[in-house]
C-alpha cells in the first residue's frame, strides 16, 4: 500500500520520488462515460460490487461508500481502505511528451516537468488498473511504449520517460498522426509540449479527437519564455534547428513579443474550447505533484 510507492519511488531516482507519488495516490483520472464500456476487453476500472474480480486497495477518502470499507484490514493498519474490483472496458490513457530541443531550455528545463508529469499520469493509469501507453513527440513518434496495465509495469514506464533522448525539431503534426499505426479506436490522450512549433498544432490535434481520443493539451512553458529579461544586442539561437538571429533587444520589442505570446496561447486555448479539449498551461518552475493535486483537479482532468 503506501509502503510500497514509497519504496518504489526511492528506487526510481531523481525525476519520481516519493513525495510526487504520496501526493497524488489517492487521485484517478476522470474518465468521461462516453469513453467507457463499449466493448469488453481493453480497459480495467476499479468498480464496486461482487460480481467482478478482486484487484487491490485503496485508501478511503470522503464521499466513497462505506460499505466498501475492508474492516480486516482497518484492524490490521488502523486506516480506512477500500476494496477495489475490476472488470474489463476498452478505454486506453496515452501520454504523449515532447522531446524537441526546445524542451531543454528554461530554469529548470521544460523537459523535467513534462516527463514528471507524464509519470504521474502513467503512474495514476496504471495504479487504478487502466491501460497505459507512451509516446516520444520529435520529428515523428520517435519512440513507443505499447499500453500495459498493472504496477508491475511503473518501473519500467518511468525508465522508459527519463531515458528518452532530446532530439532537433518537433513536428506535432506528424507526430500524432505516427499514433494511428500503432493504435486506433476511442481513448483518452494527454499531449504535454511547449507547442512552439512551427508547423502548427491543429491537424495533430483534430486527428486524436477524430480517432475518438479524449484529448488533454499541457502547455509546459518556462518563465524565462513567458516574462524575458533581456535587453542590448544578442545575438539569439534557435534550440532546435540551431539557427542564430542578431537582434536589439528594446522595452518595445519585449512588449511586442509578450503581446505575440499571449495571442499565440490565447488561439491555442480557444483551439481547443472549441473541439472540446481540455487545456492547461503551467510553468517550468510548478511543481508536478502541485500541477497534478491542484490544477488539474481544478480542471476537472483528475479527482
Amino acid at each position: 500500500m503506501g509502503e510500497r510507492v514509497t519504496a518504489l519511488a526511492e528506487d526510481d531516482g531523481k525525476l519520481f520520488d516519493a513525495e510526487l507519488l504520496k501526493r497524488i495516490e489517492r487521485l484517478s483520472i476522470v474518465i468521461r462515460k462516453s469513453l467507457a464500456g463499449r466493448n469488453a476487453g481493453q480497459r480495467r476500472s476499479p468498480l464496486r460490487g461482487s460480481s467482478v474480480e478482486f484487484a487491490d486497495y485503496r485508501n478511503y477518502t470522503n464521499g466513497d461508500d462505506f460499505r466498501q470499507i475492508d474492516w480486516n484490514a482497518y484492524a490490521r493498519f488502523e486506516r480506512l481502505y477500500l476494496k477495489l474490483f475490476m472488470e474489463e472496458q476498452d478505454t486506453t490513457v496515452n501520454v504523449f511528451v515532447d522531446t524537441s530541443r526546445s524542451m531543454e531550455w528554461g530554469t529548470p528545463v521544460k523537459s523535467r516537468l513534462a516527463r514528471q508529469l507524464g509519470g504521474a499520469l502513467a503512474y495514476l493509469g496504471l495504479t487504478s488498473f487502466d491501460s497505459v501507453g507512451l509516446g516520444s513527440l520529435g520529428a515523428g513518434m520517435e519512440r513507443y511504449y505499447p499500453p500495459v496495465r498493472g504496477r508491475g509495469e511503473i518501473r519500467r514506464v518511468f525508465a522508459f520517460l527519463e531515458g528518452l533522448p532530446a532530439s532537433g525539431e518537433t513536428d506535432l503534426n506528424r507526430s500524432l498522426r505516427d499514433f494511428g499505426r500503432y493504435r486506433r479506436g476511442p481513448g483518452i490522450a494527454f499531449v504535454i509540449s511547449d507547442f512552439l512549433v512551427p508547423g502548427g498544432y491543429r491537424e495533430g490535434l483534430s486527428y486524436l479527437k477524430a480517432m475518438g481520443q479524449e484529448v488533454i493539451a499541457i502547455q509546459v512553458l518556462s518563465a524565462d519564455e513567458v516574462s524575458p529579461e533581456l535587453a542590448g544586442d544578442l545575438r539569439l539561437v534557435d534550440a532546435e534547428t540551431g539557427q542564430p538571429q542578431d537582434v536589439s533587444v528594446t522595452p518595445g520589442l519585449l512588449r511586442a513579443y509578450r503581446e505575440r505570446l499571449a495571442a499565440y496561447v490565447g488561439e491555442l486555448e480557444d483551439f481547443c474550447r472549441r473541439r472540446e479539449m481540455a487545456f492547461l498551461q503551467v510553468l517550468s518552475s510548478d511543481k508536478a505533484d502541485g500541477v497534478v493535486a491542484r490544477s488539474l483537479r481544478r480542471a476537472g482532468i483528475v479527482r
